[in-house]
């Protein structure tokens, strides 16, 4: 397994071609150099079977502030690659690049659809502190490019690297 930083056509590629507003919002956070996208690369087959992204600014300070604090989404390792400790590796990777990048925090979210599960593994990586339950996900856009409102709240955590 190969870790690296993915092009947009990688993007492109794993998200469907969708031209959704939330893959447009993240191509183009990349050309500005918001957004990094980490990939996991199955050297077997050249797949990529793992991705996350490290946002270094975010309308929302509490998740990054583009001085001091990083924040990290959309963490997936494709189903039949988890529980192999890929994961745990992407995210290591990750967490030293927030650190030659300057940042001594990083932030990340814990959605509801894997609460307890994400929380017990993103503890076990440092991310211990709870910095709030938020509805909104300005990083997931609507068809109009706007956030998304979730009725129930999902935690943001905290790393201090």
């Amino acid at each position: 397994m190969l870790i690296r930083i993915g092009s947009k056509e990688e993007l492109k590629h794993l998200w469907g071609n969708s031209n959704s507003p939330t893959e447009m919002y993240f191509i183009d956070g990349i050309e500005k150099g918001n957004i990094e996208f980490w990939t996991v690369e199955n050297e077997l087959d050249n797949s990529l079977v793992g991705e996350l992204y490290i946002f270094w600014n975010s309308e929302d300070k509490d998740e990054a502030n583009g001085k001091d604090r990083a924040y990290l989404c959309a963490f997936r390792v494709e189903k039949e690659f988890q529980g192999l400790g890929i994961g745990k590796i992407l995210m290591q990777r990750v967490l030293n690049r927030v650190k030659e990048k300057g940042f001594r925090e990083t932030t990340i979210g814990a959605d509801n659809d894997n609460a307890e599960r994400l929380t017990c593994m993103y503890k076990s990586w440092g991310f211990s502190e709870l910095i709030k339950l938020q509805n909104t996900d300005y990083h997931c856009l609507d068809k109009n490019n706007n956030p998304t409102y979730y009725e129930i709240p999902y935690a943001l955590y905290l790393n201090k690297l």
